[in-house]
This record gives C-alpha cells, sequence and structure tokens, in this order.
C-alpha cells in the first residue's frame, strides 16, 4: 500500500560545505594581511587571538553542520502515522500513532511563532522544531489535510489552538 503521507523534515544550513571554506579561508586571508600589518607595528600579542577568532570560527562552522545531520520521518501508511526522529548523534527514536485518534495542535505565540503538535490519547509529540515558524504551518496543514484524506475527507478530530 503506498503511503498517504511521506515527509522528511531536515534543518536548514545557510552555507553549504563549499561555501563555508570559502568564507573562512576569506577570513583567514583578512587576517593575514591585518597580521602581517600589526606584526610590523610590533603589536605581535594581537596575532594569537586573530588565530583564535578563525579557529573558532571554523569551530562554530564544523559545529552547526554536525548539529544538521538530524531529521525526522513521518510516514502514513495503512492503520499507523509514525514520527521517527533521528538525531544529530544518530540516536533514533520512534512515535507511533493511531491516525483516526490523532489531532494536529498548531500554537501561535504572541510573538507570531508557531509550534506543531501531534495529540493522541493524552501524549503529544512535537513535529519540525528545527523549521522556521512559516514552514512548520505548513507541514501542519500538510499532516492535517493527510490526516483528512484517511478518514475520508472529514478533518473533524483536527484542532488548531
Amino acid at each position: 500500500m503506498s503511503p498517504v503521507l511521506d515527509l522528511t523534515l531536515t534543518p536548514n544550513r545557510s552555507f553549504d560545505r563549499r561555501h563555508m571554506r570559502w568564507l573562512v579561508a576569506a577570513v583567514g586571508g583578512i587576517f593575514l594581511l591585518g597580521g602581517v600589518r600589526f606584526l610590523a607595528l610590533g603589536a605581535w600579542p594581537i596575532l594569537p587571538f586573530m588565530a583564535a577568532d578563525l579557529a573558532l570560527l571554523w569551530w562554530a562552522f564544523r559545529a552547526s553542520y554536525a548539529a544538521g545531520g538530524g531529521h525526522e520521518r513521518l510516514t502514513l501508511v495503512a492503520d499507523a502515522l509514525t514520527l521517527v526522529r533521528v538525531s544529530a548523534q544518530g540516536q533514533v527514536r520512534r512515535f507511533g500513532f493511531e491516525p483516526l485518534f490523532t489531532r494536529v495542535q498548531v500554537e501561535e505565540t504572541p510573538l507570531g511563532d508557531a509550534h506543531v503538535f501531534l495529540a493522541a490519547r493524552g501524549r503529544r509529540v512535537r513535529v519540525g522544531g528545527f523549521l522556521s515558524a512559516p514552514e512548520r504551518r505548513e507541514v501542519g496543514a500538510a499532516i492535517e489535510a493527510a490526516l483528512a484524506r484517511y478518514r475520508g475527507g472529514s478533518p473533524s478530530t483536527a484542532s488548531i489552538v
């Protein structure tokens, strides 16, 4: 049987690895030119701080890409809505829901943010916490539409809070 819903959610990354290398190299080049100037002026103690700044920039990008390795996958097949959450370290958590009793809750915050939850039988699980608010609203609408198709067009158990 083909899935009614098959979504894979991944965190956004502002740069790909090639651009990250170019940026770190460009900053390193600027620091090198500035470092030569400071060295000529006799201000050599500044050089270790420039090297530390460059190393921290490189480390921050590496940590960002490592954190981007996690993802979530939502599938609705037959009688099961499944959320599989894979952390950046590779740990897998599975959450199973009965589609007939599952509600999609989109909670809007006063600051304009949105949080999406799957709720059924006293249990709530957050979906797409790493996405932007508009993306979470889209995901919530897609899940709600898929559940409505599964139920035969009646979104009666879906709720927006």
